[in-house]
């Protein structure tokens, strides 16, 4: 079992709350953000008593494990007296021992004493010293866990043969057999991992978790473990560990021991008494490759899907006891662990395994509902999460997921569009959409109009995809009140549809949209189709923001230039009339800035004379903007006349 990597904070020189160390391991720990600091000299021990109060809680509901008497003292010959010993040959071995013997102290001290002792607070403060001690000096700690030791390299760094109190013994039975703790391990990890081993030092058979699923529901990020199944003998009576590793006459019971462990099961070395000589023996390459595949993660999918094959083979085999209603649970964890994981092969691998099984006919509605299990609206989520940015085209894996829910995708499908608002979240969900929603187009077509305007528009998408036509009618429909987002869509989809009256029209009054973005665009289709029916449209919106007060000048050339292309034997004398107007009282109208910059724009395209006449006479009562447009657009019209051959 292992886990990610993050940042540690740094404890030297401050002090941190114990407490508040606790409940960020711990998200579900109720705390108070405005709750003042307790002082300085009184932090440690009143964050201690709050982890203790937590940790007993949270960790062991029953608050059978902890004894009730308050701060009583520990008499001799009690379980506080020193029951391990610092062992360790170099400097940095007895550094480890120390701090290893710090964690075994602490733990037991969870059991012994009231929150509010001061003896846990010196204890989980002598554990912290020791552990990032060892930790700044010389790095990662790395354990063997074996069942009286625990080994970092070849050198024994911490030792207790006592079988019930021994912090090896407990790892080492509940299947732990390997700890690495990194340097940059928080202190609200390390009280997270020192909660977990006091429930274990509890001597209560603790029936739903063992310390590895514990371990692992904590989801550390700097403290790795590696497991395999652990094995706790149904009678605590029998001393397991004497029966395994002593030398009297205890073969029988040692034999029945070993018969009662499963195939394959990975119980403690027995104690050889022949002696044999020790030679090296190299491994090849593909036994290497193998072992390091049994501890690696990359196999947890495979040994995942593996074992529901099984338990669903057994449940759907009618001679066997196991329901399949039995195997439901741990069907939906592994789908939520591969969907999690963007794992979509491993998610596919299973459901066809559902949807082969000879399931009887009492069985069947459990199909569905194994079914859903992969393909639920949360699978599909974090699977499409998983995706990476810029993803093009919806992976066929995905399709297929989809094609086998046994309920119609498409409400799952709207729901994720609606909620989902990235890039290629939004790309995957309209695609599969397109795929599933073909024979419910009317359905996709009223969920338009209840939805809001980033959704709507991406469904009129959808719509296109399936019947453009349809797509297009929709849009001239909404009429030019709608959203921009979606007046933009069914702009988008007139320039791939065809051309025609009623989308003309739609085009036309589009020039009036208080969108600049949506008249340009309406502006564009209308000079692509070369529309003399928007001739009059333009110059009358030119005319009327004639001051140049509410006008964009880019949209005033853009303008000019149209009426060149859709109607240039009007657009000549619509220029010129603007430029030198016939009637006395329009000369004399100041501010005509935006008819005379959009004429001199037109007449830059027209080649011949008489428009650099009138470009010229435009420059003379210009001011200085309009003069330098002058200047560019009779540079514009020069090479126009250049490149129209004589004649």
């Amino acid at each position: 079992m292992t886990n990610g990597d993050g940042s540690r904070l740094n404890f030297k020189g401050k002090k941190i709350p114990l407490k508040n160390a606790f409940h960020e391991s711990d998200p579900g720990t109720p705390s108070n953000p405005n709750a003042s600091a307790p002082p300085s000299d009184d932090i440690l021990s009143s964050a201690d008593a709050s982890l203790r109060k937590d940790a007993r809680k949270e960790l062991d509901p029953n608050g059978a494990a902890f004894p009730q008497s308050k701060n009583q003292l520990i008499p001799s010959g009690s379980d506080s007296e020193e029951i391990e010993e610092e062992v360790g040959m170099t400097v940095s071995g007895r550094k480890a021992s120390m701090a290893l013997v710090a964690l075994g102290r602490a733990a037991r001290s969870f059991l012994l004493y009231e929150p509010d002792n001061q003896a846990v607070t010196s204890f989980l403060q002598d554990l912290r010293d020791k552990f990032y001690g060892f930790l700044d000096q010389y790095g990662e700690m790395v354990l063997d866990v074996r069942p009286w030791e625990m080994m970092m390299g070849s050198e024994v760094v911490y030792l207790n043969r006592d079988r019930e109190r021994s912090l090896s013994f407990r790892l080492f039975r509940d299947g732990v057999r390997k700890v690495t703790i990194t340097p940059d391990v928080q202190w609200n990890e390390l009280t997270k991992f020192l909660g977990i081993i006091s429930i274990r030092y509890t001597g209560i058979r603790q029936q739903e978790d063992d310390i590895v699923v514990m371990l692992w529901k904590a989801g550390f990020k700097h403290i790795v473990v590696e497991s395999v199944e652990g094995f706790v003998p149904e009678d605590d009576d029998v001393d397991v560990d004497t029966t395994i590793y002593s030398d009297d006459d205890t073969a029988d019971s040692a034999l029945t021991l070993y018969a009662a462990a499963p195939d394959g099961f990975d119980i403690p070395w027995p104690v050889y008494n022949e002696r044999a000589s020790i030679r090296y023996v190299e491994m090849d390459s593909e036994h290497l490759r193998k072992l390091d595949e049994e501890v690696s993660n990359l196999t947890l999918p495979d040994q995942c899907v593996g074992l529901l094959k099984e338990i669903l083979e057994t449940a759907a085999n009618p001679v066997e006891p196991m329901k399949l209603e039995e195997a439901i649970p741990m069907v939906q964890e592994v789908a939520n662990f591969l969907s999690a994981e963007g794992l979509l092969s491993s998610l596919l691998e299973v459901m066809r395994v559902v949807q082969t099984l000879p399931f009887n006919q009492r069985d069947d509605e459990h199909r569905g509902e194994l079914l859903r299990a992969f393909s639920d609206v949360n699978v599909l989520v974090r699977v499409i999460r998983s995706f990476p940015a810029g993803l093009q085209e919806v992976p066929p894996q995905l399709i297929e997921l989809v094609e086998m829910v046994p309920e119609d995708p498409v409400p799952m499908l709207l729901e994720i569009l609606n909620n989902e608002r990235t890039r290629t979240a939004r790309l995957v969900t309209r695609n599969l959409l397109v795929r599933m929603g073909s024979d419910k187009l009317d359905h996709l077509v009223k969920a338009i109009d209840q939805l809001k305007a980033p959704v709507a528009a991406d469904l009129l998408r959808v719509v296109s995809d399936i019947d453009l036509d349809r797509g297009i009618r929709m849009g001239i429909d909404m009429g030019i009140e709608a959203d921009v987002d979606l007046q933009l869509v069914a702009l988008s989809l007139m320039e791939r549809g065809p051309y025609s009256k009623r989308v003309s029209r739609y085009l036309i009054n589009l020039l009036e949209s208080s969108s600049m973005e949506v008249r340009m665009h309406a502006l564009k289709l209308l000079v692509l189709n070369k529309e003399p029916s928007a001739f009059s449209n333009i110059t009358r919106r030119l005319e009327h923001n004639a001051a140049g007060n509410e006008m964009d000048l880019h949209e005033v050339e853009a303008l000019g230039s149209a009426m060149v292309t859709i109607r240039e034997d009007r657009a000549l004398e619509q220029f010129v009339e603007w430029i030198q107007p016939k009637k006395l009282l329009q000369r004399m109208l100041p501010r005509r800035q935006n008819l005379k910059w959009a004429a001199v724009t037109g007449l830059s395209q027209i080649p011949g004379d008489q428009a650099k006449k009138y470009i010229r006479l435009a420059a003379k009562t210009a001011g200085e903007e309009l003069h330098r447009h002058c200047m560019k657009s009779l540079v514009l019209q020069r090479r126009l006349g250049m490149e129209v051959p004589d004649g």
